[in-house]
């Protein structure tokens, strides 16, 4: 993406480097016009945004295998406008659908075949997403299994072996960067079908991270066609019979369609939990504008405060996943 301005946009990611963030940062963010930094920690990511050192920052938050990401939810759960929040200011403005391919790789100088191979590193997630694969040539009475704290630290730990028995199973990315020898790739289960979804998150109050055309530039690529998500958070009185329906029954009212849910605990009292909702409106066959949508999003926000104990609005971005998979929803 290119900036409508003369700043050069900091934009955020969980690191090291050639990890799937980096790669997921660089589709939307073009490194040729604005910096990409890698940041060590969830956490770390979220204060630069509020501290706006960062302009924009680019986060998983679900694998189509293994589920969402909840070190973000919890981090999510301690954004927007409340004065009891650790990052009031941070808001979601858009989504990207990053497809996951996994290879396998050993070291350049290790002239070593997948027959040699005795430990393989990667990212705890990955066993799962490799499973068959990995069963049937790695079986894990034969291969040890080591995690790592990312599948491009899996590789630049293998780079710097030499005695040809260890392997890494990371991205391309990670593997020209690191310089390995590619022995497999599309390795996951599905191939095609293991995906990982990423946030964009900025600081609201951001004069740059206002100003950038983010926008326009995912409009252009999701064509005529434009649905709005909205990420809501809330709270519930537990003890309330039927609390929980009363809130989601709101979405109906208004003509939203729950596209997810998801919960964590609140930590602020024991058994209470956050509950996590991303909803689009539906078309009933009609063109309503941009503006209509975010007044009927404002009544919704409105009514749904009277069931709730707490709620946050903490984002309205354009769905991606229809132009990837042409799905379009319905309630």
């Amino acid at each position: 993406m290119s900036n409508d301005d003369s700043h050069t946009l900091n934009i955020a990611y969980l690191g090291p480097e050639a990890s799937f963030s980096h790669q997921a940062a660089i589709e939307v963010f073009s490194p040729s016009t604005n910096t990409l930094h890698p940041l060590p920690s969830f956490s770390a990511i979220f204060s630069a945004i509020q501290i706006s050192t960062h302009d924009f920052a680019v986060i998983p938050i679900e694998n189509s295998t293994n589920g969402s990401v909840v070190q973000v939810l919890d981090l999510l759960s301690q954004c927007g406008l409340d004065s009891s929040a650790q990052f009031p200011d941070i808001e979601v403005v858009a989504e990207y659908y990053l497809p996951v391919h996994h290879c396998l790789f050993v070291a350049q100088n290790s002239d070593s075949s997948s027959k040699e191979i005795r430990t393989i590193y990667t990212h705890p997630q990955v066993w799962g997403q490799c499973n068959r694969y990995l069963s049937a040539h790695f079986p894990p009475n034969q291969v040890e299994r080591i995690d790592v704290g990312s599948t491009s630290a899996a590789a630049q730990l293998v780079s710097r072996e030499t005695n040809g028995s260890n392997a890494a199973i990371a991205s391309k990315l990670a593997g020209q960067r690191h310089n390995l020898v590619r022995l497999a790739e599309n390795i996951e289960d599905e191939p095609g079908s293991n995906t990982t979804r990423f946030f964009v998150v900025r600081n609201r109050n951001s004069k740059h991270a206002r100003t950038t055309g983010l926008e326009q530039y995912l409009s252009s690529r999701t064509g005529q066609s434009q649905r709005y998500k909205s990420l809501i958070t809330f709270t519930i009185p537990h003890t309330k019979p039927g609390a929980l329906a009363d809130a989601l029954a709101v979405f109906k009212q208004y003509h939203f369609n729950l596209t997810s849910i998801d919960t964590r605990p609140s930590r602020k009292r024991n058994w209470q939990y956050v509950f996590f909702v991303e909803c689009e409106e539906a078309d009933n066959g009609g063109t309503r504008g941009i503006h209509g949508e975010e007044g009927n999003l404002q009544r919704l926000l409105a009514d749904l405060q009277r069931f709730t104990e707490s709620l946050q609005h903490l984002g309205r971005f354009q769905d991606q996943l229809q132009r990837e998979d042409g799905i379009q929803s319905k309630t």
